[in-house]
């Protein structure tokens, strides 16, 4: 029954702490939910980037619009030039009205913009998805300067610049993530050391005691290493939980957004795994940042006695 009454008065004194000396506490845990919730924010952009590129590297297209005075033969002349590039691995053709129809179900404003309109802006189109395997950029640029010379085509659109322009953007958030998780995890420590110090000083007596009585380091420890882990883990669920209030109060907006700009379907919030990852880290920075501060302070307590 040792263990039980060790962990009760770690638990006790713990929570003595925070009550008695809240202001502090609380000023910690908003200054630590603040670097969790850049890295987060960053964490939550890499997770998102990687799965538009997944998406845009397996469900790869090309768009061929069409003018409206196309004729059938036409029709059959560009569909012929898509199905015998190398890479197709499917031609649709969407006509006007197919297309108006997609714009009015895919957002809850399209039939209201539409209903002021004479007649159907929209042009036809064929859709030529290719397979996750073709990555030749060269060959898909040649196929589509092909196709802009041919009669009845309006725009190829495939997109390849925006393409690039992700594949930078996901290698720069992946680094900046680590840089900034790094720094961020620095400053948590550096947070959390001082506080459990300021903490560590009101209870100065008490601690030079329970030297002399022999209570060993890990008991007098025991209180300050568990104050600084509640910093940290409450400190990581408060911002965790400020970005998922972002997250549901911009989803619907960035979702038409991403459907507009890119055609892209997918938002997702952070993984259960990364959130464990970072609240648990946070509880083990905080420990770490407590016992940096209590092995110092003891020692220099032991050097003066």
């Amino acid at each position: 029954m040792g263990w039980c009454n060790n962990v009760g008065y770690v638990t006790h004194e713990a929570w003595l702490a925070l009550r008695h000396k809240y202001r502090l506490h609380v000023t910690a845990m908003a200054m630590i939910s603040v670097a969790v919730f850049i890295l987060a924010v960053f964490l939550w952009m890499t997770v998102n980037i990687r799965i538009w590129l997944h998406e845009v590297e397996t469900q790869a297209k090309m768009i061929v619009f069409l003018t409206d005075d196309v004729s059938p033969a036409q029709r059959e002349a560009i569909a012929a030039e898509l199905w015998r590039f190398p890479g197709t691995h499917s031609v649709h053709y969407v006509s006007q009205e197919q297309a108006w129809d997609d714009f009015i179900a895919w957002f809850d404003d399209g039939k209201r913009l539409m209903e002021g309109l004479q007649q159907n802006p929209l042009p036809a189109s064929y859709v030529l998805q290719l397979t996750p395997q073709t990555h030749d950029e060269a060959a898909i640029h040649g196929l589509v300067q092909q196709l802009t010379r041919l009669s009845g085509v309006e725009e190829v659109e495939y997109g390849a610049s925006w393409r690039h322009g992700f594949r930078v953007a996901a290698r720069f958030i992946e680094r900046t993530s680590l840089v900034s998780g790094v720094l961020l995890s620095v400053g948590i420590v550096f947070i959390i050391a001082n506080t459990v110090r300021l903490t560590v000083y009101t209870r100065l007596s008490e601690i030079e005691i329970m030297q002399l009585v022999g209570a060993s380091e890990g008991f007098i420890k025991g209180p300050f290493l568990l104050l600084g882990m509640i910093q940290g883990g409450f400190g990581a669920l408060l911002a965790l939980g400020l970005v998922w209030g972002v997250y549901l109060g911009m989803v619907d907006y960035l979702h038409q957004l991403l459907i507009v700009t890119f055609g892209l379907r997918q938002l997702a919030f952070l993984p259960w795994y990364m959130i464990a990852g970072v609240v648990l880290g946070c509880i083990l920075l905080g420990c770490m940042g407590s016992a940096v501060t209590l092995n110092r302070f003891l020692r220099t307590l032991s050097m003066s006695s």
